[in-house]
């Protein structure tokens, strides 16, 4: 039996004059590093995925090499804002408060 090809749609992130870029859905967005660009990438894609369309998030660099960084259904899900690391004491976050996302340059 054959069975048709899974089609991902692809979430590019790309870095542009020393800037890592993401443009998706509408969105564009810069970021100061390629860490906190990728992992709001992978937040926006499985939030995406999640309501039908398997997305993949793609890393282009200076040379327009194309990376597979994280792929719906195939990685692990992303960590989500409510779910915190307990300190030492055993207290998780402080009296409900959400952790910070990355700073981000806004879009021009």
């Amino acid at each position: 039996m054959a069975y048709a090809a899974r089609k991902f749609l692809q979430l590019p992130v790309m870095n542009q004059n020393g800037r890592w870029l993401m443009r998706f859905r509408g969105k564009r967005v810069e970021f100061v590093d390629r860490r906190s660009a990728l992992r709001e990438a992978i937040i926006e894609a499985f939030e995406h995925s999640r309501n039908g369309t398997p997305t993949q998030v793609v890393c282009i660099d200076d040379h327009l090499t194309l990376e597979i960084v994280w792929t719906y259904g195939v990685d692990p899900d992303p960590v989500t804002d409510t779910t915190q690391p307990a300190d030492r004491n055993g207290s998780v976050g402080a009296a409900g408060s959400h952790p910070t996302r990355a700073a981000r340059m806004p879009a021009q």
